[in-house]
């Protein structure tokens, strides 16, 4: 019997969205489940949206340096390759509906070696990831506090690369506060913010400041260019229900990156949709907007799994092959040939 157990707990299946949060503590205002799906199974085709859309997030997060899968033993799950051969067999089936790509933070290795400075592979994986951020397509990456150890040893910043609340000391690169992307007839404006953590390696060179102050400032800076305003959250959680506080009225869009394993629907809060990445990316979101006059609102959130199902994009993978070649010669000289 456990071993029958086991086979069904570990077997892939279809999973009903949860019911719509709420409770005595929480009026329906506070926490609106909206429409949301979790895609699990099926071949490549069948994993795309049938929902038309006026605008499509997806969205990504921690991948921490590393272009391969989640290296889980069974099932494993993630890697840029897959998430490239999803995106553009979503783009190819809804060709004329604005497509973007955001990622919530912690993207590049930050890993210490025995010498106190950053490991000799990091900065190797960290090329080679910025590579395929731009490979696979990426419109805005939030940069988190993990990321700096990494970023700090770059001779110049990623277009994509942006934060709210990191503030470069006098000598250094300054990180751009905004991007403003225009897709189809529609511009969207983005900005992340980042908790204030700590990594093994020192980073004076720059400050985490308030998210809320900055988030809030960043935001309304481009409210009179964008029509759709997208907010990218590391580990920042409790500063959210502060900033959207301040920007009741806003059409913006939250994304929530911390470590999230959970299936849940967005929420709504007041003119804003909050929704949260998986970990790793091991499953890609997919945010289905309606865009009108009277703001924006959920078509369907969609969480879908990256698993063996979804076969590799030929590009990104060659990347990949490329990567994983070059970082096994330092790997061996730092750890052995296994």
């Amino acid at each position: 019997m456990t071993l029958l157990l086991l086979a069904l707990a570990c077997s892939p299946k279809t999973v009903s969205p949860p019911a719509a949060l709420g409770g005595p503590e929480r009026t329906p205002e506070e926490v609106t489940g909206l429409p949301a799906e979790l895609v699990v199974e099926g071949a490549l085709a069948d994993r795309v949206s049938t929902e038309g859309a006026d605008l499509v997030i997806h969205y990504a997060g921690e991948h921490a340096g590393s272009m391969e899968t989640c290296g889980c033993p069974k099932r494993p799950r993630g890697s840029l390759p897959r998430l490239a051969a999803y995106r553009n067999a979503a783009i190819a089936a809804w060709p004329d509906t604005p497509h973007l790509l955001v990622h919530g933070g912690n993207f590049m290795a930050n890993d210490m070696g025995l010498d106190g400075e950053l490991r000799a592979d990091a900065p190797v994986q960290n090329a080679w990831m910025l590579k395929g951020l731009e490979a696979a397509g990426f419109d805005a990456v939030n940069v988190a506090y993990p990321d700096l150890p990494g970023l700090i040893r770059l001779q110049e910043f990623p277009d994509q690369v942006v934060s709210a609340n990191i503030v470069a000391m006098e000598g250094a690169l300054p990180l751009p506060r905004t991007r403003i992307v225009s897709v189809g007839n529609l511009t969207v404006g983005i900005t992340g913010v980042t908790a204030n953590g700590i990594t093994f390696l020192p980073t004076p060179q720059y400050r985490v400041a308030d998210p809320v102050e900055n988030g809030v400032q960043a935001l309304k800076e481009m409210a009179d260019t964008a029509d759709v305003l997208v907010l990218l959250v590391f580990e920042a959680t409790d500063a959210v229900e502060q900033i959207l506080a301040q920007v009741p009225q806003m059409d913006l869009v939250v994304v929530e990156t911390r470590m999230f394993r959970d299936f849940t629907p967005p929420m709504q809060r007041g003119g804003a949709i909050v929704t949260r990445s998986h970990f790793q990316t091991q499953r890609l979101g997919e945010l289905r907007l309606a865009v009108g006059e009277d703001g924006i609102s959920v078509v369907r959130d969609r969480k879908i799994d990256m698993d063996p199902e979804v076969p590799d994009d030929p590009a990104l993978m060659s990347l990949l092959l490329e990567a994983r070649g070059e970082l096994e010669v330092i790997q061996a000289e730092l750890f052995g040939t296994p």
